[in-house]
């Protein structure tokens, strides 16, 4: 009796700690999402359509953040003999007792499928987890062979990314469609892989088949069913006018944008011819500012550079000075610039822009570091902007209309780049045509400001002063002539972007012996003799400083193969 209780009190234990092994390895063998039942029924319908109900078990056992699993779906079937859409339907995403689940639908253009994202990425999951899917898909028959008709199509697809434990599919043909009248063949395994030994089939009824798994489905592993019957019995998919010319109507999107916008541009926005050649001019032509100019050659658009000319200028006009001082922060020492207002400018010729850039700049203050400006500055810059467009239309240089045309074109263009990734989702064809509108409406919009035949003429004046800066070397004798020329016409060359050639042009003039001993009066900086290269490096400083403050924001008879078939698709967990 002693002897029995220790063999059974030893079974005990056996089974008590292999069997609690033996769960422990289990449960631990658990490292993704694996689908434990996939049981789908699919509908044949005689319009080559197919309702297709999807009952998938997927289990994440007890990992942690997991949401929910995702189906995807092929829009579109290729074949020797061309690609063909398979349009899809979603009708419903629940659980087995109809309870809806939140999902995501993620359609792709490029790829052409369509993703079902299912789950809430604030809300996890574990164990087993239940997704009812019913969605249908046309055009699933095939009708290119002159004898029968088939249906090709991937029971499970090839792109799952987890494995199948359990498959099995019901398709139920019409009553036309019977084990007399049809042949079944199917093929298993990888994509377009011939074998047949991970599942079999059965006719249930005269017009159902039942196929079933024999082996877990591994991740990439289909089975894709063949079935060929008498022609006649399914109808072609008839596509809607959309579908079939849609591809091509969406291109009239963008010819109609290129013709409305030529015309305007014809009528609004060409400029009048300009005098050629283009003789140099040894003045600033007719006193104009580096604003003024800067507005004139862009038609009247805005660079950032031309607050940095402005500054300059007015420093050599002796309104400001700029000063290069050091903050020190702990054991560094940063370098900053100092605007110091030292002229009155209220009752001065300044032009209204640059009162209002000054105002902007000093407020109640005399004297304000660059490094202040930089999180607020760019605020005033709509002011700034329009002041300087007003004054161009003032002296009659550009034409008010054209560059209302060109604000509307280019807020359209921006419109119109959000455009395409809006119809990705129900009009996926218009994606390029909108993106092609979208491109000419920019290009448009950065062309159509005009000048007035004022503003032509003047900007034939200013091609000729940018001549003559960039080939100062040709020009000694009247650079001998004037007084002070570097500093006045530095601005200017801002503007133009000949900074540093205008520079070097200056020291091959008058040598490097002038700039020894040469100092501008309204810079105070590190050095007591002028460096041209010295002064190049801080000049970009200011630059950069002062555009960073305005810059703030067939499967038929053994030709197919596994996953060739359409639909199937595939899908994981997240």
């Amino acid at each position: 009796m002693k002897k029995n209780f220790l063999v059974i009190f030893s079974l005990a234990l056996i089974f008590v700690f292999c069997g609690g092994f033996v769960f422990a390895a289990e449960s631990s063998a658990v490292t993704d999402w694996y689908v434990d039942n996939f049981d789908a029924s699919i509908v044949a319908n005689s319009d080559s359509s197919l309702l297709i109900t999807e009952k998938i078990t997927a289990d994440c056992g007890t990992l942690p953040d997991k949401h929910g699993i995702f189906r995807v779906l092929p829009l579109e079937t290729k074949t020797d003999q061309g690609a063909f859409k398979t349009p899809v339907e979603m009708i419903s995403i629940t659980d087995f007792q109809g309870n809806p689940y939140e999902f995501q639908s993620i359609k792709d253009n490029f790829d052409k499928t369509i993703t079902w994202k299912i789950g809430d990425k604030d809300k996890t999951v574990t164990g087993k987890n239940y997704y009812k899917i019913v969605y249908k898909v046309k055009n699933a028959v095939r009708f290119q062979n002159e004898n029968f008709d088939e249906l090709y199509w991937n029971l499970a697809g090839a792109f799952w990314q987890i494995p199948i434990e359990k498959f099995s599919a019901e398709i139920i043909f019409p009553n036309a469609v019977n084990s007399k009248n049809t042949f079944i063949d199917y093929y298993t395994g990888y994509f377009n892989s011939k074998g047949k030994d991970l599942a079999n089939f059965q006719w249930k009824n005269e017009n159902t088949v039942y196929f079933y798994s024999l082996k877990t489905l591994k991740p990439g592993e289909a089975i894709t069913i063949s079935a060929i019957f008498p022609k006649g019995i399914f109808t072609p998919y008839k596509m809607s006018f959309w579908e079939k010319y849609g591809n091509y109507l969406g291109f009239i999107m963008p010819l109609a944008v290129l013709a409305f916008c030529f015309l305007m541009w014809k009528k609004y926005g060409k400029d009048f011819a300009m005098k050629k050649p283009i003789p140099p001019e040894f003045g600033i032509p007719e006193k104009i500012t580096p604003i003024q100019m800067g507005t004139v050659s862009s038609s009247g658009s805005w660079r950032n550079n031309f607050i940095t000319a402005c500054i300059i200028d007015l420093a050599v006009r002796k309104f400001i000075t700029i000063e290069e001082i050091q903050d020190k922060i702990l054991f560094f020492k940063l370098k900053d610039f100092k605007l110091n207002k030292i002229a009155d400018f209220e009752n001065s010729n300044l032009t209204d822009t640059e009162k209002i850039i000054l105002k902007k700049i000093f407020g109640a203050d005399k004297s304000v570091k660059l490094s202040s400006l930089k999180n607020n500055f760019y605020q005033e810059l709509a002011e700034i902007k329009k002041s300087a467009f007003n004054d161009a239309i003032k002296n009659e240089w550009v034409v008010k209309k054209s560059s209302y045309l060109a604000v509307f074109f280019l807020v359209s263009g921006v419109l119109f780049l959000a455009l395409p990734f809006i119809l990705l989702s129900f009009a996926d064809s218009l994606f390029f045509p909108a993106l092609i509108s979208a491109t000419i409406l920019i290009i448009f919009g950065s062309i159509m400001p005009k000048r007035t035949r004022k503003g032509t003429d003047l900007l034939f004046k200013i091609k000729g002063f940018e001549r003559y800066m960039k080939q100062a070397e040709n020009y000694r004798q009247q650079f001998y002539e004037k007084e002070n020329i570097f500093d006045k016409f530095l601005p200017y060359a801002i503007i133009f972007g000949i900074t540093k050639l205008w520079v070097k042009k200056m020291k091959d003039i008058y040598g490097e012996k002038y700039f020894e001993t040469y100092h501008p009066v309204w810079f105070v900086g590190s050095y007591t003799s002028f460096n041209a290269d010295s002064f190049t490096s801080q000049l970009n400083s200011i630059t950069a400083s002062i555009s960073q403050s305005v810059g703030g924001a067939s499967g038929a008879s053994g030709a197919g193969g596994a996953g060739g078939g359409g639909g199937g698709g595939g899908g994981g967990g997240w």
